[in-house]
């Protein structure tokens, strides 16, 4: 199992680990990761500011391209799988119902409707070698509402009081290290499947969205998603692959009745 360090306080356990990655030797490739439940400035998708809930876990782990089956550039589903797996970790730790988690693509853990994490996967070349570094953070507990604009939900809200985060982060350390097996050229497409089931939108109409300037790009019938990552988007009879990117995705707000 990958070692993961806990940390009393730290701005970011991702710039920790690029910190510390810096320092490495050439020689040093083994995979790692660090945790806290304070963190100060979490980073977030699309450069934003993850907002941590109090004493909500943030979690990373890194480990160079050798340790994955398969080079993370031609592997774009890295978000859409690794959320899966969270999600499905969370749901054997703590015996939660399927009806109460599920996914959003590419990257966000839901929770009845609400944002209760996310995840996000970086690729940097450090002294010659590539690492990939996947960021985790699960709300734990939000006694007042964040100032933030999606809705958001934590593990207390689902019946979870002090749960065991050093026994969660390992759980979450070893669903990570399995994926990276997993992912490899012979790779079968079942979490295809599995993550559509899992989609909060499935189905559904959607919007296609600028992540910063919220300005709409696609919208369409969400049908799935293929096993490059990519929405299968269907938009006039005609199914289009939306690449993962600097993309969002929201419901479609229903047509005023007689439109």
């Amino acid at each position: 199992m990958w070692p993961c360090e806990r940390l009393t306080t730290i701005d970011s356990t991702q710039r920790e680990l690029l910190r510390r990655l810096a320092g490495l030797s050439g020689q040093d490739r083994m995979p790692f990761g660090l945790w806290t439940t304070a963190q100060t400035q979490g980073m977030g998708s699309h450069g934003r500011q993850w907002v941590d809930s109090p004493g909500g876990l943030a979690l990373s782990l890194a480990w160079p391209e050798p340790f994955s089956a398969s080079p993370a550039p031609s592997h774009p589903a890295w978000p859409l799988r690794l959320s899966l797996v969270v999600v499905l970790t969370l749901e054997r730790f703590f015996k939660l119902k399927k009806t109460d988690l599920g996914v959003k693509w590419p990257n966000d853990i839901m929770a009845r409707g609400r944002k209760l994490g996310g995840v996000l996967v970086s690729r940097h070349q450090i002294q010659g070698v590539w690492w990939l570094i996947a960021g985790i953070g699960i709300n734990c507990s939000w006694p007042s509402s964040p100032n933030i604009n999606r809705p958001v939900i934590a593990l207390d809200d689902l019946g979870v009081h002090q749960p065991a985060i050093e026994a969660l982060v390992s759980s979450l350390s070893a669903a990570v290290e399995g994926l990276c097996q997993q992912m490899g050229p012979h790779d079968a497409s079942l979490w295809v499947d599995e993550f559509h089931r899992r989609d909060i939108y499935a189905n559904q109409q959607v919007v296609v969205v600028h992540p910063l300037s919220g300005g709409t790009l696609a919208d369409g019938c969400n049908r799935g998603v293929a096993h490059t990552g990519a929405l299968r988007l269907e938009m006039n009879g005609v199914v289009r692959l939306i690449e993962v990117g600097e993309l969002s995705l929201r419901a479609a707000m229903p047509s005023p009745q007689g439109a």
